[in-house]
């Protein structure tokens, strides 16, 4: 394989367990390659941005989770999975789960959150009870069926995994768990979307200020 804009030569790596299947675009490619990248590391920021955009679609529509939810209890949606395991993750420093908690969590407003615990009480997945710290305050507990739900969708998930990466070897799994971890720290970071906001003006600034100067230099 070479590349478009160079002609570089990309030798294959072969201590690679297979050859990725997708293949990025050309132009995220040849952007990569002038922004310093090797035509081989071009190549895998592009396959990178091409798999993110697959999986975003994917989680963004909540395809599998609605599939999942439609034959287990059709009176349910994902917004309904969200939120019982909103109220099932306490964590050691939150004792009791109280609708705006569950808002928070999954970020809607109150009344929204509202109405889809109301939708798990009426159901049986929860239950309101008083608050052992504060008696005027309604906190939600999940019932047997609740919990229940819980767990099953956790092995599930484990269950998934381990099907997923079956062909993958401990060292594999050990190195792709490292640099997933490092690769999603730019998504967490608080300055980043301020960063990239004030790049993406000054890119725009200097592609703005291009016809202007083509013309003066005529």
């Amino acid at each position: 394989m070479t590349s478009s804009k160079t002609g570089t030569s990309r030798e294959p790596f072969t201590d690679l367990p297979t050859i990725c299947q997708t293949r990025g675009d050309r132009e995220m490619v040849e952007l990569a390659e002038q922004s310093g990248l090797s035509p081989n590391a071009a190549e895998a920021v592009a396959t990178i941005d091409a798999v993110m955009h697959k999986m975003r679609r994917s989680i963004q529509r909540r395809e599998f989770g609605r599939q999942v939810m439609a034959q287990m209890d059709p009176s349910l949606d994902v917004s309904h999975l969200d939120a019982v395991s909103a109220i099932a993750h306490k964590g050691e420093e939150i004792a009791e789960v109280t609708v705006g908690l569950v808002a928070e969590r999954l970020g809607i407003d109150p009344s929204r959150a509202s109405r889809v615990t109301s939708d798990l009480v009426e159901r049986g997945y929860a239950l309101r009870v008083a608050s052992q710290q504060d008696a005027r305050r309604i906190c939600l507990e999940l019932t047997e069926k609740g919990a229940n739900f819980v767990e099953a969708i956790r092995r599930n998930k484990v269950q998934l995994f381990t099907r997923a990466l079956a062909q993958w070897n401990e060292h594999e799994l050990m190195v792709f768990a490292a640099l997933f971890e490092r690769f999603s720290n730019w998504a967490t970071d608080e300055n980043g979307a301020a960063r990239s906001a004030e790049n993406i003006r000054r890119l725009l600034d200097e592609a703005e200020s291009k016809p202007k100067e083509t013309a003066d230099a005529k």
